[in-house]
């Protein structure tokens, strides 16, 4: 085998590098997906230093809770801008953190620390920022920087008591030190390839400008501790104070109120348990300020109302306990009473503010009977019942209130001021506690206090139990870094992916192999029917041959590992330079490991070695005495007829499903259109063999006779004419997908203009009043459909890794009855759900069950989930909330979120106020993102061009695309490679036949250009019925509005042309050199 492999050098050497190129293919695939994964995982493990836990929480708790290797933190989301120049960064991270925050990090964590020490002299307090906000910002050392965050809200920001004019907090700063985009620098807990914007200061002094002083939002564990120490620790330091409780004890009963002033309902119902276990009652009360009670045209102003289930505490005017009330019936204490002449049976009118879904205030009434009056004590002159709202509790006089709503200060009298110091806050009137839950109820809760009668001697238990019941929500630790390794295997699978798009170059590679193994087998075909002539059986002859070319194989398998890191290297170079907009980083390194070479060279030696196994199996079917002529030609009738009835089943198939897409809705005809240019292709290679082998029979001019010797050989010439067609069919119908920039996407939805806010804003942008609030001007030509935020990860393919909470938007029902939006898919729909599809957003799927809508590319390809399925995520009280997919819009917007029903956000996150993403409509969006920039900077709004929104969507597509067209189109030239050798053969096969023609006085032009016309024929054809297959195939974007990119697809074909006709030259050139006359006369 030795003395074979040597002496047939080169047909064995070409043999070898097929092999090495198809290895170096797909070796070099599988290297970038490890390549990708492995960088993933360093960018994770660096962003997060030693920690391995992490709770965050969007309210603040006690700092005291962080022990052992526990680092507390206060991480915000904010902006930042240069006090000089004016420069402004948006999506900024603000974290405040002390010295066990820069331990969990060992390079660079000490330097950090030591940066944030305020020094002697030193007027504002320092920062330290990484490169990524300085280039942002343009600043240098001891520059001042201005960051804008935002302040928590005692009362729920959109409760009556609430303020949505205090919102941002802007501390002044200077820089200290600016920090390399690695480590702490690159510091974050979600996961994502780019570079974060990160500032650092001291946790005492973002304390202070927060007025959260003791307190954190976060507490970072080290990973070198299993997942249930700090949770232990934590629950083992808990109280009802980092739930935002307050235990009041008194004598007769222990009073629980919220610090937010209203108990939401699972912790209504922990209190509850807690205190049935501990042997006390629990008494319900809501407290609400009426801005009058009137009777028979009299009224009182600004007083509260409880709403008790119990009215143990009151008594009627002869000293009576007070009986309980029914609904539609209030009591009036005396004084109100006395004021308003009633009596009991009167008819009592409460008129009360109610806030609307925009923060809006409407003024609304309740009618009562009046069931009796009671006297001044016990529950009537409580001012305790009502909570200590600032700015009114802490008020001498009530004209000094410093309310959030407007007050009418001409209706206060001097009585009334007189009551407010005697009495204060204590409620003027009861009303029964249903009557107050259906009244005043709203999203964060229906109760401001809780009694638990009677008071016990020791509270310990009470809070143990309490502490035990309370939901957690967030107040738990999640492995961030396990769940960050686990994202890093990224949401694409880019092994996988380059595979496909190297298909055509490890397909092109094989047939290459498979041509110079035929070719080396027919120049050896004598030796074949020697052996066989000499005694040798067949099965011997095979396995020599087949040892020869499983050893060619290896050996060239082996080549290509090295050539697959080289290749797989270039690839990473081009995704950090040429196709960035795929990967979004440039943190992409080599990462080599065995198994993947191990499987490329395994997988490359049985697909080669399969291969040319079909070839060497060809023998069987001929004598040794034709091998020994050297006749390999065997007839083959049933190839004759198979290929006419296949072309015309084909033919059948494609008019079938074309004109079925002509039938169906256009999302349902593209698959339709592409299974209808695939069948075309296939008929047209059907029928391209079938007039092949017709075509040996007919003469015909110069021109022709390429036809005619194309068809020696039409197995031959119809596989190189095949894997050129199918490899422009891909490229063509791949390339014609590629989006061009152009204005009236639909993916917008009539939205020319979008805008995220760090700091959520309240408030109606579409009034005159919401707009001065936030200094808007008026006269802005826009309207706002403004979006509910649950933080979360981007689930577009702008994030290399895989998501794990995705982020969700609350879609406002004016945005829901407006309707727009392309639609891929849309399950179960109803005749008004197909007219809008956004009403699917209001069905009811029962109890913990949403309907959402998502973006098809994003759910399909990086989701990874359909249509109906659910997507799991946790509620604002830790409880599991399905998802479920009912909607899926097209190439949207919406690639980066999900989207439910506004009113199903706030009933599953309450908590959550303001509104941070917004969609505008405005004819001039240029200028309108200008001025919101400017207004809106402390809130850190960043407006974009919907335009240039979807044109980064679209960038990660058309780069995907452009790569495989870039590998598909080195497949096809490897395809035209193939094709000169196969002109080369046929050459040296006829070389009596050109010698014949030199003889009788053909010029070597002349049988240049008959070879050329050979080869030239076969290269048109596959191109022309690849094209036309392809255009079949995207039909439905020839008449779509976007552009076709014609000039990129002529280009690419050009070129292929050019490279196939010059392969063809040169094996023209090489196979004309040999003597023809002596060759001649040898035969």
């Amino acid at each position: 085998m030795r003395r074979s492999l040597i002496h047939y050098w080169r047909v064995h050497l070409g043999l070898l590098l097929g092999a090495g190129v198809a290895a170096t293919a797909l070796t070099g695939a599988l290297l970038v997906g490890d390549s990708v994964r492995g960088s993933l995982r360093d960018l994770a493990l660096d962003r997060l230093g030693r920690i391995g836990y992490a709770l965050t929480t969007t309210r603040f708790f006690r700092a005291e809770l962080a022990t052992g290797q526990t680092a507390p933190a206060i991480l915000h989301n904010g902006s930042a801008r240069h006090a000089d120049s004016g420069a402004r960064a948006a999506r900024v991270q603000i974290q405040g953190i002390n010295a066990n925050f820069t331990a969990l990090f060992p390079q660079g964590g000490n330097a950090l620390w030591a940066n944030l020490q305020k020094q002697p002299g030193q007027t504002f307090p320092p920062i330290a920022i990484n490169s990524s906000l300085q280039r942002e910002l343009g600043v240098r050392m001891g520059d001042a920087v201005l960051l804008s965050l935002a302040r928590e809200s005692q009362a729920h920001r959109e409760a009556l008591f609430g303020r949505s004019d205090d919102i941002v907090a802007t501390l002044r700063t200077t820089v200290a030190a600016i920090l390399p985009d690695r480590g702490p620098g690159r510091f974050g807990l979600r996961p994502h390839q780019h570079l974060p914007l990160n500032a650092y200061i001291d946790l005492g002094t973002l304390q202070g400008a927060l007025d959260q002083r003791g307190k954190v939002n976060a507490l970072l564990a080290a990973v070198d501790q299993p997942l249930a120490a700090p949770q232990k620790a934590l629950s083992r330091r808990l109280t009802p104070a980092d739930f935002d409780l307050a235990l009041t004890p008194t004598a007769n009963y222990v009073a629980i109120e919220s610090k937010r002033f209203v108990l939401t309902a699972p912790t209504a119902a922990a209190v509850a348990s807690a205190a049935a276990e501990v042997g006390l009652r629990t008494r319900r009360y809501l407290t609400y300020l009426a801005n009058a009670i009137v009777v028979n045209g009299q009224s009182v102003p600004y007083s509260t109302v409880t709403a008790l289930d119990d009215p143990a505490g009151l008594y009627l005017a002869n000293g009576q306990p007070a009986p309980a009330l029914a609904a539609g019936e209030i009591y009036l204490d005396a004084w109100t009473a006395r004021n308003l002449a009633a009596t009991p049976g009167d008819k009592v009118s409460l008129s009360y503010y109610v806030v609307g879904p925009r923060e809006e205030l409407s003024t609304a009434a309740a009618r009562f009977v009046l069931k009796g009056i009671v006297q001044m004590r016990g529950l009537a002159v409580d001012r305790t019942l009502t909570p200590k709202y600032p700015g009114l509790q802490d008020e001498h006089d009530i004209s000094a209130w410093d309310a959030p709503f407007p007050i009418d200060m001409d209706a206060i009298r001097p009585i009334d001021e007189a009551y407010w110091d005697d009495y204060g806050a204590a409620p003027k009137a009861f009303v029964s506690a249903r009557d107050g839950e259906r009244l005043w109820r709203s999203r964060h809760g229906a109760l401001t206090a809780l009694r638990l009668h009677p008071a016990p001697a020791d509270l310990d238990p009470l809070r143990q139990s309490l502490v035990q019941r309370l939901p957690r929500g967030d107040l738990t630790f999640r492995p961030v870094r396990q769940q960050a390794l686990a994202a890093a295997s990224g949401a694409t699978d880019f092994s996988g992916l380059f595979i496909g798009f190297s298909f055509f170059l490890i397909l092109a590679a094989a047939l290459l192999v498979v041509l110079l193994g035929k070719f080396n087998l027919e120049q050896r075909v004598r030796e074949v029917g020697l052996l066989l002539a000499v005694g040798y059986p067949l099965a011997a002859v095979r396995r020599r041959f087949l040892a020869e070319a499983i050893t060619l194989t290896g050996l060239g398998a082996l080549l290509g590992l090295g050539g697959a890191q080289l290749y797989a290297h270039l690839l990473l170079v081009g995704l950090r330079t040429w196709w960035l907009e795929a990967v979004g980083t440039p943190f992409l390194h080599l990462h080599i490991h065995w198994v993947s070479l191990g499987i490329g060279f395994v997988a490359t030696l049985l697909l080669i070695s399969a291969t040319l196994w079909r070839s060497i199996r060809h023998f069987h079917r001929i004598p040794a005495r034709a091998l020994l002529a050297a006749q390999l030609d065997t007839p083959a009738p049933t190839a004759r007829n198979r290929a006419p009835a296949l072309a015309a089943c084909g033919l059948g198939l494609a008019l079938a499903l074309g004109m079925a897409a002509g039938s169906v809705a256009a999302t349902a005809a593209v698959p339709l259109f592409f299974a209808s240019g695939t069948a075309a292709l296939l008929a047209l290679l059907a029928l391209f063999t079938a007039r092949l082998r017709v075509a040996q029979s007919r003469p015909g001019s110069r021109r022709s006779m390429g036809l005619l010797n194309s068809a020696r050989k039409p197995g031959r010439s119809a596989l190189c004419t095949a894997l050129i067609a199918s490899a422009t069919f891909v490229i063509v119908a791949v390339g014609a997908n590629r989006r061009v920039e152009w204005q009236s996407d639909p993916g917008a939805g009539g939205f020319p203009l979008i805008a995220a806010a760090d700091i959520p804003l309240h408030g109606d942008l579409n009034t005159t009043d919401g707009r001065f609030a936030v200094d808007l001007p008026a006269n802005l030509h826009a309207r706002f459909f403004p979006f509910r935020v649950l933080p979360g990860e981007d689930i577009s393919c702008l994030n290399l890794y895989q998501p794990q909470a995705p982020r969700v938007l609350g879609a406002p029902a004016d945005f829901i009855a407006r309707g727009g939006f392309p639609f891929q898919r849309i399950l179960d729909p109803t005749p008004e759900e197909e007219t809008n599809p956004w009403l699917v957003l209001h069905r009811d799927l029962g109890p913990g069950v949403v309907p959402a809508i998502g973006d098809f590319n994003s759910t399909q390809w990086i989701l990874h989930k359909s249509l109906g399925e659910d997507i799991l995520i946790s509620d604002e009280n830790g409880d599991p909330l399905a998802l479920r997919l009912v909607a899926l819009v097209k190439g949207s917007l919406f690639q980066g979120e999900l989207l439910i029903a506004e009113d199903r956000f706030t009933t599953h996150f309450p908590a959550r106020s303001g509104y941070g993403h917004f969609l505008i409509e405005t004819d001039a969006p240029d200028s309108l993102a200008a001025t919101l920039e400017k207004a809106l900077a402390p809130y850190g709004l960043d407006a974009t061009l919907s335009a240039a929104r979807l044109q980064a969507f679209h960038a990660i597509e058309n780069t995907y695309l452009a790569t495989f067209q870039t590998l598909g189109g080195l497949g096809l030239v490897l395809g035209t490679l193939g094709l000169g050798i196969l002109l080369l053969r046929n050459a040296l096969e006829r070389g009596g036949e050109l010698a014949t023609m030199t003889a009788c006085g053909f010029r070597r032009i002349h049988l240049s250009a008959l070879l050329l016309y050979e080869n030239g024929f076969l290269l048109l054809a596959g191109l022309a019925m690849g094209t036309g297959a392809a255009l079949i195939a995207v039909a439905p974007r020839l008449f779509d509005s976007a552009p076709f990119p014609w000039a990129s697809l002529s280009t690419s074909l050009a070129l292929v042309l050019a490279t196939g006709l010059l392969t063809s030259l040169l094996a023209v050139r090489l196979a004309l050199r040999r003597p023809l006359l002596a060759l001649l006369k040898g035969d």
